[in-house]
């Protein structure tokens, strides 16, 4: 029904939290697809603790590069981006999303869960709704295989890891298909002591590519991708 597209690197014991807590609350049967790393010193901690299925091994890389991988390889038609720092905690989570994208024939929808995070919670309500007010925040959000296929990707492939959210969030509200669900719960908590994190923000002075990357190329990008995805809605009428 839902594959999980994770890349991750030195947190052998979130991944597998991740999957005990998905598994543990899941209707239907969820697609793990990790991508490791092969420099990673926890490498053999990962293979101990995952069933070799859920993960890919592969060259430490983009982390863009390893979601839009691992959305390849999904076999299920709604993809999720995900961090391995997830908890999911609703009960029947996978079949509440997956109904959401039935009420739509096209199935062009992002569907952004609530995740626990303190910023703005107060002002989100707890109502399911199409979402067009201030940003979400949205760093785990799902899709379908409609939308990967027209647009070519999961994590827009400008990008090396930030702004992969905001990015997609902006093109969903454009087309009035950014699903907020505030009855569906993946926790996330701020790690202090994120080794994989200061990587992520330091090697390559990446954050800062990124945010160049981000004010160079979001209108120009982001309307070419809400008039493809609005082509498909209007073919599928």
């Amino acid at each position: 029904m839902i594959s999980f597209c994770c890349p991750s690197r030195g947190r052998p014991e979130l991944a597998k939290r991740l999957v005990d807590t998905a598994t543990a609350t899941q209707k239907h049967n969820t697609e793990f697809l990790f991508y490791l790393n092969d420099d990673d010193e926890k490498l053999e901690e990962y293979k101990d603790l995952l069933d070799e299925k859920h993960y890919t091994v592969g060259p430490n890389q983009s982390t863009c590069y390893s979601w839009n991988l691992m959305c390849e390889k999904a076999s299920h038609d709604i993809v999720m981006l995900m961090g391995d720092d997830v908890q999911v905690q609703t009960q029947d989570w996978d079949q509440l999303i997956a109904d959401e994208f039935l009420r739509y024939e096209d199935r062009i929808l992002m569907v952004v869960p609530a995740d626990g995070r303190p910023k703005n919670a107060d002002k989100l309500g707890n109502e399911v709704k199409l979402w067009n007010d201030t940003p979400l925040p949205a760093a785990h959000f799902a899709v379908h295989k409609n939308w990967t296929n027209t647009l070519g990707w999961l994590a827009p492939v400008s990008f090396w890891h930030w702004h992969v959210d905001s990015y997609t969030q902006k093109v969903a509200r454009k087309l009035n298909r950014c699903l907020y669900m505030p009855n569906v719960v993946f926790k996330v908590k701020k790690i202090l002591t994120d080794n994989a994190g200061k990587q992520i923000r330091k090697n390559l002075n990446i954050a800062n590519r990124d945010e160049y990357v981000w004010t160079k190329i979001r209108e120009r990008y982001i309307n070419a991708d809400v008039n493809a995805l609005d082509n498909f809605i209007k073919s599928s009428i």
